[in-house]
């Protein structure tokens, strides 16, 4: 009998699965649903939308580890992911917060550049991989970064257990266990065949601000 191949997905697909996942839920948590859509059926598509979007942010991380992983150049990853955490803010904070910059809420990318450090220190000094993983935690809590310590510890899960997939996924349940749509993010992930596929490196970070400045503009033209 024929084995049907399930690893199917390249990083290029799951990278397009998650701004696809991403943008439906922005378009709720943003607010743009219910200018879109009459007050009934906007409130049961919000929770919706909501929980689709909680498939983006497992994916980020499993993208975020295999990039530090194969990377050939980890400085100028970082820098990329620096640099548009600070072209991120703004947007960030108008599509969700309609304010130039919210003290009490970062955008994600800052969570996936204070992952990557980590990563860095933990690869250099293994020894001391979970003061790491507690110092990071500290500081994505203590600066109000999207995802908070749970994205740390999400990271740190399928970097520790890149090479054992139950035990990653078993992980990755356990700390998104507060929003259980997440899990979902599990099955794309364990369908990826290793490959990079047709990849647009730079839409991928380019559409995180984008679609944020897009979601703003559009609440404010239909209000």
């Amino acid at each position: 009998m024929k084995q049907i191949n399930v690893k199917i997905f390249s990083s290029a697909v799951l990278k397009y699965i998650a701004m696809l996942t991403m943008l439906i839920d922005h378009i709720a948590a943003s607010g743009l649903i219910f200018l879109l859509i009459d007050a009934g059926m906007s409130t049961r598509l919000y929770f919706i939308s909501r929980m689709i979007g909680r498939i983006a942010f497992p994916i980020y991380v499993f993208l975020l580890v295999e990039g530090f992983v194969h990377t050939k150049d980890i400085k100028k990853y970082i820098i990329r992911i620096a640099l548009f955490a600070l072209i991120s803010e703004v947007p960030f904070d108008l599509a969700f917060y309609n304010t130039v910059f919210d003290i009490y809420h970062q955008n994600v990318m800052w969570e996936l550049l204070i992952c990557m450090i980590m990563l860095c220190c933990i690869r250099k000094y293994q020894e001391f991989g979970v003061v790491f993983v507690g110092a990071a935690c500290f500081i994505a809590w203590f600066l109000k970064f999207d995802y908070e310590y749970i994205g740390v510890l999400a990271v740190a899960a399928m970097y520790f257990f890149r090479e054992r997939i139950i035990y990653r996924n078993i992980s990755a349940a356990i700390i998104f266990a507060f929003e259980p749509t997440a899990f979902f993010g599990l099955i794309p992930i364990n369908m990826y065949n290793g490959k990079k596929g047709k990849d647009l490196k730079y839409l991928f970070y380019l559409f995180y601000p984008a679609h944020l400045l897009a979601l703003f503009f559009a609440k404010h033209m239909l209000q």
